[in-house]
């Protein structure tokens, strides 16, 4: 057997194969172009009545392919429509990063050379182990400036984005 003849028997179409280009969904044989109307307003393919039959699995696949085709157009058109480029949106991930990191370093080496100074102060050798509640102090501490920066440099990155954006548009 044909492929086309084969198509032919297992779709339910005698005679030309459909037009299944965009906006093209009635069947050439179907109800709908001979008047038939359906409860639900809907053409006799979309609603599938199929003289009587229900529409064929391959019918409620090309209607799934469909619906999926729809929501990647809709995705893609998102995606052309965000102005920010691959760039950008590197900038805006890896300034925070790089910042946060430079901050934290930072703040360990003025909380060791506060605390070494703190321990020569008290006759203790300079990288005596601090106890309990200056761990606790510590590490409070650093996620709060840790955040702080973050924050901040993640504001500072997206600003510097915006102008970037605003200056391309004039």
């Amino acid at each position: 057997m044909s492929s086309a003849k084969h198509t032919a028997r297992h779709s339910g179409f005698h005679g030309s194969a459909p037009d299944l280009s965009a906006g093209s969904i009635a069947r050439p044989d179907s109800p709908a172009e001979n008047g038939a109307a359906f409860p639900s307003g809907r053409s006799g393919y979309e609603s599938g009545y199929d003289g009587g039959e229900f529409s064929s699995g391959a019918d409620q696949a090309v209607e799934s392919l469909h619906r999926i085709d729809e929501k990647v157009n809709a995705l893609r058109a998102a995606r052309e429509a965000d102005p920010d480029s691959l760039l950008d949106k590197a900038f805006k991930a890896a300034v925070p990063a790089l910042v946060g990191m430079v901050a934290g370093k930072a703040f360990q080496t003025l909380w060791d050379k506060g605390t070494s100074r703190r321990n020569l102060r008290k006759g203790l050798a300079e990288d005596a182990p601090q106890g309990l509640l200056m761990s606790l102090a510590f590490a409070a501490a650093s996620a709060a400036f840790g955040a702080v920066v973050s924050q901040l440099s993640d504001r500072g990155s997206k600003a510097i984005v915006a102008r970037r954006h605003r200056k391309a548009r004039r």
